[in-house]
């Protein structure tokens, strides 16, 4: 089968030809319909993911949507070692997969995993999110900041902020996000974030930490609840003990990789569902398994779109 095969640590991975996976007990071959690709799939092949260690050769890709021969479609993650989404067939083990709507675009069901889920659990399981509340999303830039942004939304705040660097902010954000602030310029982001919303927040979920943090818990309302996530602008911050005692502020740590399946099931179902129904959309750039070698260098830059690979 085709496949983007990684040979040595930190290596692009090359179109070619690689062993066709066998089935076996509870473990069918799927076609690949659509992989997503995330900055964890760089972590993997430079070898700084423990949670999957490097066993080159090995077919690259963490995430994707595959179709199994009876027609019904799952959302994959972590094949087993040596195979990858990144390929052509997909072995899936019968008690992975998570299933995928009917007439949901595959693209979209794949994009939705990581960065879709960090968001919605952090905000509905973690957060426990009750309606009406105030929202601060810190990183909403990125694909996994901007879903979480219309996830709060949908899962019904009532005013959301999003707090990210960059000029087209308002453009990128949409009308998801009822405020916007430019971090950019950092001596200005403590009023931007208070004339955000002059009440304060009762959620903020954190994809940045660093010296970020400390800003964002000063505008944190009384009881608020704060979601640590990713750590993109530094995996230290200076926290003052008084702003967690008399807030008094609630700081909780989210990883989707050690949250439990049926928690990630159950939500996936929920905000696939949500896909299906057009209340979700996000903005994907397709590519193909052939152009995997520039695909990867582009992901290595950063790219400002969801890469999704498709056969």
């Amino acid at each position: 089968m085709r496949a983007a095969v990684v040979r040595e640590r930190g290596a692009t991975p090359v179109l070619e030809q690689f062993a066709d996976p066998r089935p076996g007990p509870g473990v069918p071959i799927a076609t690949l319909l659509a992989a997503a690709l995330n900055p964890l799939d760089l972590a993997f092949v430079n070898d700084q993911f423990p949670l999957r260690p490097l066993r080159a050769p090995c077919v690259a890709g963490y995430e994707g949507v595959v179709q199994l021969d009876d027609g019904t479609r799952r959302y994959v993650t972590a094949p087993p070692a040596p195979y990858g989404t990144l390929a052509e067939s997909v072995p899936v083990p019968e008690a992975d997969g998570f299933p995928v709507p009917a007439g949901l675009d595959p693209a979209l069901a794949a994009a939705l995993g990581i960065a879709g889920l960090a968001g919605w659990i952090a905000l509905d399981q973690r957060a426990q999110l009750q309606s009406g509340e105030t929202v601060l999303v810190l990183g909403a830039g990125g694909s996994a900041g901007r879903l979480a942004v219309r996830s709060a939304r949908v899962l019904g705040a009532g005013r959301v902020v999003g707090a990210a660097r960059g000029k087209n902010l308002p453009q990128t954000l949409g009308l998801d996000a009822d405020a916007v602030v430019d971090l950019a310029d950092e001596g200005a982001v403590d009023a931007e974030l208070a004339a955000a919303a002059p009440g304060g927040y009762d959620v903020i979920v954190d994809f940045l930490w660093g010296g970020f943090a400390p800003l964002a818990m000063n505008h944190a309302r009384s009881g608020a609840r704060y979601v640590q996530v990713g750590n993109s602008a530094g995996a230290a911050s200076t926290i003052v003990g008084p702003v967690l005692r008399n807030k008094p502020l609630t700081l909780i740590g989210h990883g989707l990789f050690v949250t439990p399946v049926e928690v990630r099931r159950s939500a996936y179902a929920r905000l696939a569902g949500h896909a299906a129904e057009g209340e979700i959309t996000m903005d994907l750039e397709r590519t193909r398994l052939a152009d995997i070698g520039e695909t990867w260098e582009h992901l290595r830059a950063g790219a400002s779109r969801k890469l999704v690979v498709t056969p």
